[in-house]
């Protein structure tokens, strides 16, 4: 026992005392210093680490492009899910209302993710709760009014609402769902577009719905969210069927009139001098008379 280590035994055994190897307690110190030194070792040579769900792809792998003339893209954020891949595009803005401008296009359908089972996304939806929702997430303060009147881009219906701020600034929140009904779900597109701006007018915010072109997409043969092309015109290039397009109208340009300025005739400058005096009254009889010329 001289040789040994002491350790309290479990109290079901109730002895209170029992005898150590040295050689386990050797062991165990060894053990103990080299996991230490792998520590210390992984923590000089990895650096340290960056908690985050979201990551930041090239501003040219957004899933959208804007049209030339903007708003311009400054940044793009990834959310990977189970069944989605969100990317959000940051918008540039020159707006004072809190919160920044996105559109962010959310891939469903199989994204090929491996992550845990409860990681999902779940369907997209576009219910009024849901749009009211995300008025207090992304437009907190701003009164938005959701519009009645029917809007349609290249990819189907839309909604959106519009709000103006105290300051006079105007806001549009706009929603959209592609996915055309098949027997088999062959994948979905999310898009929402938040826009601020302290210049725009209404309708210049709204063209943005109609501009942007989604070029993201999954690498999957089931996954065709826009169903099948749409049937071309049977009168298109046949005989006896003319197609005369609407061309609109252009005003004539208005007559440009010159303006001419006249600038008033400047007055004559006459030189100054020293003032003749007039001859003297006397006799001039004396000096002689100059003929006149052809004389």
């Amino acid at each position: 026992m001289d040789f040994g280590t002491y350790s309290r035994m479990d109290r079901d055994h109730g002895s209170g005392w029992r005898l150590r190897s040295p050689a386990g307690a050797v062991r165990r110190a060894v053990l103990g210093l080299a996991a230490a030194a792998a520590l210390a070792g992984c923590a000089t040579t990895q650096g340290p680490r960056v908690i985050t769900v979201r990551s930041e792809v090239p501003v040219t792998e957004s899933f959208a492009r804007l049209p030339a003339g903007g708003p311009a893209i400054v940044t793009v954020l990834e959310k990977r899910y189970r069944d989605a891949i969100v990317r959000e595009s940051i918008l540039a803005t020159n707006s004072r209302v809190s919160g920044q401008n996105f559109l962010t296009v959310t891939l469903y359908g199989p994204v090929g993710y491996v992550t845990v089972e409860d990681n999902a996304l779940g369907e997209d939806s576009i219910h009024p709760t849901q749009i009211a929702r995300e008025f207090q997430w992304y437009l907190l303060g701003v009164p938005m009014k959701t519009s009645l009147i029917y809007a349609q881009n290249k990819y189907g219906p839309f909604g959106f609402a519009t709000g103006v701020t105290r300051g006079g600034e105007r806001c549009l929140y706009a929603w959209q769902h592609v996915e055309r009904p098949q027997f088999v779900k062959a994948g979905a597109i999310g898009i929402r577009l938040r826009l601020c701006d302290s210049r725009a007018t209404e309708q210049q915010l709204l063209s943005v719905m109609y501009g942007f072109q989604i070029v993201g997409y999954l690498p999957s043969p089931l996954w065709n969210p826009y169903g099948k092309p749409p049937r071309v015109a049977t009168g298109l290039g046949a005989l006896s069927a003319p197609i005369e397009p609407q061309l609109p109208v252009t005003a004539a340009p208005a007559p440009v009139r010159r303006v001419v300025i006249r600038q008033p005739e400047p007055e004559p400058i006459y030189p100054e001098g020293p003032i003749v005096p007039l001859p003297e009254p006397g006799n001039y009889e004396d000096f002689p008379t100059v003929p006149a010329p052809g004389e």
